[in-house]
């Protein structure tokens, strides 16, 4: 049943079919070979996968990413960039690491940071004498960080699955994005030196005082959502909720950037894209049944790695090949509703922190993004300056290997992780 499960996806995905569809079918055709089951499993367990209230936050998260890009805050956050890291040389690519790092405390989703900071900043980069390969691949990578640095939906779902806290997934990924962002930057700033990439305009104390006013309410979105969760005043799907009512106010009544008759067009953008994230959530539910139905579990557990309680790190270096090969295939999504029931037992048998766990995953599909062939910056970045796959994809190489070291780095020293969740929440 196995076989024919990942036989039948790996058939139906190289045809071109969309993930949700190919794991959904592969499951259909795995059910009927079941005894005494019929299809109607599938809708159940598809039905099942969703019946979560962490899930509801999701759809609110994305309405709040819609929000603020119709806002056009984007300006505002790369000004204030801007008059922070703009006097480096090669200034604007630093500017678009730290407008990302700024991005992932709203959007939470690293192909909608790519989409919104290319669009302004490669053409910026390319007026400047910066090629379009390069503008492309270092504002890709700093969209990596945006899973990472809270709020995160990719975060949400594992809490959900794994049943952790959000508060502290989302505590527990601001130090790894922040050295991730200065990873980037190190080898950015390298890169500048090479090429001999120009300055940008030095900012007088005067003038970071005026592009700090102009994105500061932009600034207090993720503060919203993160102060709100940790002094436990809301949950997370309530921290969501307010946080698109502050957005809509900004947008609407004090930028006047979103008039009011583009609101519903807003609400059905968001209701798109979250009938396609659940459609894969949904799928990639019955595919995870099945392989605990096949007992899939019980059969990696005769796995010498994953049995050796007393060397978690080989536990982990394992879970990351698989991972970041995963990533450069499938949909974040899937791999989280497939791959976390796997090897969560696992991971707690071994004494690994299911935070910490989350967090490790969390960064090795945030490399899978600009890993080809499916990476989904790469696919916003190709569609926004013509590059082709191949000519991205070679760019992106030195990104890749950077953003390694960030993740050897959380993998092997959990307290990187782990600290600043108890130093806020408790242990």
């Amino acid at each position: 049943m196995i076989v024919l499960l990942f036989g039948t996806m790996l058939v139906l995905f190289a045809i071109g079919l969309p993930i949700a569809f190919s794991m959904g079918l592969a499951a259909a055709v795995s059910i009927m070979t079941l005894p005494r089951s019929g299809l109607e499993i599938v809708v159940q367990r598809m039905f099942f996968g969703l019946d979560s209230f962490v899930i509801i936050s999701v759809p609110l998260f994305l309405l709040l990413g819609e929000l603020m890009d119709q806002a056009k805050i984007t300006d505002r956050l790369v000004g204030f960039a801007n008059a922070i890291v703009g006097r480096l040389r090669g200034g604007l690519a630093h500017v678009s690491i730290v407008t990302n790092m700024i991005m992932s405390g709203i959007s939470g989703s690293g192909t909608a940071d790519a989409a919104a900071t290319a669009s302004i900043l490669v053409p910026a980069m390319e007026k400047s004498g910066y090629s379009t390969r390069f503008a492309a691949a270092v504002t890709g990578a700093a969209a990596t960080i945006g899973p990472i640095i809270p709020p995160s939906i990719i975060m949400l779902i594992y809490a959900s699955i794994a049943n952790v806290s959000i508060g502290r997934m989302f505590i527990g990924g601001i130090v790894p994005g922040i050295i991730m962002g200065v990873s980037l930057m190190t080898v950015t700033a390298l890169a500048a030196r090479k090429y001999k990439l120009p300055r940008g305009e030095a900012y007088s104390v005067l003038g970071v005082v005026d592009a700090t006013k102009r994105a500061s309410l932009v600034l207090v979105t993720p503060l919203i959502v993160i102060v709100g969760i940790v002094g436990g005043v809301f949950t997370a799907t309530e921290s969501a909720a307010i946080a698109c009512v502050y957005a809509m106010v900004l947008g609407v009544f004090i930028y006047r950037t979103v008039p009011i008759r583009n609101i519903p067009n807003i609400f059905l953008r968001t209701a798109w894209t979250t009938g396609k994230v659940m459609f894969v959530f949904s799928a990639a539910s019955i595919f995870s049944w099945i392989l605990a139905r096949g007992d899939v579990p019980a059969q990696l557990a005769k796995i010498p790695l994953l049995t050796d309680t007393a060397n978690p790190w080989l536990m982990l270096f394992v879970l990351n090949i698989i991972l970041l090969v995963l990533g450069a295939l499938m949909d974040s999504i899937a791999i989280l509703v497939i791959i976390t029931p796997m090897f969560l037992p696992f991971a707690l048998a071994a004494g690994i922190d299911p935070v910490h766990l989350g967090v490790v995953m969390a960064v090795n599909i945030s490399i899978g993004l600009i890993t080809p062939p499916v990476g989904g910056i790469l696919f916003v970045l190709c569609a926004l300056t013509r590059l082709t796959m191949a000519t991205l994809a070679r760019e992106m190489v030195p990104y890749i290997i950077t953003l390694m070291v960030p993740l050897l780095l959380i993998t092997h020293f959990p307290q990187i992780v782990l600290f600043l969740p108890s130093l806020l929440m408790g242990p």
